[in-house]
């Protein structure tokens, strides 16, 4: 039927329907991504995080899946919180506001006094009472801007030590010839990047023997792994809080031999346990926060 032929009486009370189901949808929704993420579920698409795999299934822009993630984590932490967004006393952009503050509160009491303090506020206003309850101004990330020749420019602002050590360091490598921002950041990069992968690949330890038949992976076998994935998450292939892993537990294996050591990142090692340990173990370690 096409709308043009309902009656006017019709047509709001459809509208409201549909409006209502809307809600009931994302409500509903909301509680199935915080599913999907108890399970690490996510790592089973390949997409490493709860927010990838949303981007890649659901067609959310990035602030759509970053307020949903974060209204979500509401609800997980303060469970009344689904009922006043029901009653729509609070909005999915309130809870996204307090999504990270109340993760890091302990008392249950003081979760449900932030949640009845912004019942009808507006985005601002809830902004606004978490920068008075935390004492800091919303953190802005930081932008950058890539390039199709693989540069990287970054607008970003300084404070504090940080901005001394700058000061510092544009100082003494001037003597070497250093005097542009995007070369003493380079610099310093560089040199930072370096001593990491030495410490990844274990240069300059003392325990050069490879042992196999312990726990402890031996910085040969480390190395070999990160050649084979090209220093990667193995499932997903991120870069980002890399974790090496026994495919088959040490428990059960007694073996870290490079066929039986991995690189996952961390939600990635989190559902492998999942599916070694079962879910409800591994609720004691990776879904407290």
């Amino acid at each position: 039927m096409s709308l043009r032929n309902l009656s006017d009486q019709r047509l709001i009370e459809d509208t409201k329907m549909w409006n209502e189901k809307e809600e009931l949808c994302t409500r509903q929704f909301l509680r199935h991504i915080n599913e999907v993420n108890r399970r690490r579920l996510f790592c089973d698409d390949k997409t490493g995080s709860l927010f990838k795999y949303i981007r890649k299934n659901f067609n959310k822009s990035d602030s759509e899946t970053s307020r949903r993630i974060l209204a979500a984590k509401t609800l997980r932490h303060v469970p009344s919180a689904d009922k006043a967004l029901a009653n729509k006393q609070v909005t999915l952009t309130n809870l996204a506001e307090v999504g990270s503050l109340v993760g890091d509160i302990k008392s249950n009491k003081k979760k449900n006094e932030i949640l009845e303090k912004i019942k009808g506020k507006t985005q601002t206003q809830t902004r606004e009472l978490v920068e008075e309850i935390t004492g800091k101004k919303r953190a802005t990330r930081s932008k950058s801007l890539c390039h199709s020749d693989g540069s990287i420019r970054i607008h970003l602002t300084l404070k504090g030590q940080t901005a001394n050590d700058y000061q510092f360091l544009k100082e003494q490598l001037s003597n070497k010839g250093i005097y542009k921002p995007e070369e003493l950041i380079g610099h310093t990069i560089n040199l930072v990047a370096e001593s990491i992968r030495k410490k990844i690949m274990g240069i300059g330890s003392r325990k050069t023997k490879v042992m196999t038949n312990s726990r402890t992976i031996s910085a040969a076998i480390k190395k070999a792994v990160i050649t084979r994935s090209g220093n990667k998450c193995e499932n997903c292939r991120s870069k980002y809080n890399l974790h090496f892993d026994h495919i088959i537990p040490y428990s059960i294996s007694k073996s870290s031999t490079i066929g039986n050591v991995r690189q996952l990142c961390s939600n990635c090692n989190a559902r492998a346990a999942i599916m070694a340990l079962s879910q409800e173990k591994m609720d004691l370690y990776i879904n407290q926060g």
